[in-house]
């Protein structure tokens, strides 16, 4: 079985055109559990104040839980208690934008990837760039990456993070492994009235990335690459700046 979350909701386009490709080209039975609304910039967020209401969602060709919570909650309440079984794969999109560079740090449907990863599973991560047309080609190509990844238990506590082009498939570049930079967007917040006439500030962000200038992620993707990263849930960094701060002062009194 696979389970499927996201960040855009139950009735996301995305997430409806990833549940039939998975379904068709996985040969699994496929369970979605998905925020109710969206909850995109969420990151790892996860409610604590309240309970969180199930709503099974049965439609033609379709079935699944919305969750009036975020995209991590999803994940967590799916492994701890939707689910009959463990997944063989947990899968997160498709994400209507992209998932590269900073991005990745507020990122609900990499949250909810990271989630299924933190619980020891394989998980896998689907964005696509905003642009015309539908998420057939995106759907397409990431179940063929889901069904490459079942069974591999190389992949468990890890999340393969797979980004692709607006344009269609036809016009894809191949696909490329990257490492995850901090490029992407660059941030501001620009005032606002607001109905009560109070100046508020909005987040706006502006996409920056260059094809051509590295190998990066969000270089290698506006350049019309496919792009593979693989990302864990792991916060340790090289420790030789506080090694050598910790052996000239000795621990702290």
């Amino acid at each position: 079985m696979i389970l499927l979350v996201n960040d855009d909701g139950i009735d996301a386009p995305g997430l409806r055109a990833l549940y039939s490709a998975l379904r068709r080209v996985c040969k699994r039975p496929v369970l979605a559990v998905a925020p109710a609304h969206e909850r995109s910039g969420q990151s790892h967020a996860i409610t604590l104040d309240r309970g969180l209401a199930v709503m099974a969602r049965h439609e033609p060709d379709f079935f699944g839980f919305a969750i009036d919570g975020t995209p991590t909650d999803c994940t967590k309440l799916a492994l701890s208690t939707l689910m009959p079984e463990a997944p063989e794969l947990v899968v997160s999109g498709v994400n209507d934008g992209p998932n590269v560079g900073r991005s990745i740090f507020y990122s609900g449907t990499l949250g909810a990837a990271m989630e299924a990863a933190v619980e020891g599973h394989a998980a896998l991560a689907v964005s696509r760039v905003r642009g015309e047309g539908g998420f057939a080609d995106a759907a397409d190509c990431a179940a063929q990456w889901a069904a490459r990844m079942l069974g591999r238990a190389e992949f468990r506590r890890q999340v393969v993070s797979l980004n692709v082009p607006a344009t269609p498939a036809k016009q894809w570049r191949e696909t490329k492994l990257a490492a995850h930079g901090h490029a992407g967007f660059h941030e501001t917040y620009r005032p606002l009235r607001d109905a009560k006439d109070r100046v508020v500030w909005k987040l706006h962000g502006r996409w920056t990335a260059k094809a051509g200038t590295d190998q990066g992620d969000a270089s290698l993707l506006t350049a019309g690459h496919p792009v593979l990263t693989l990302l864990r849930p792991d916060f340790n960094a090289p420790e030789r700046a506080l090694r050598k701060m910790f052996d000239s002062h000795g621990q702290a009194s």
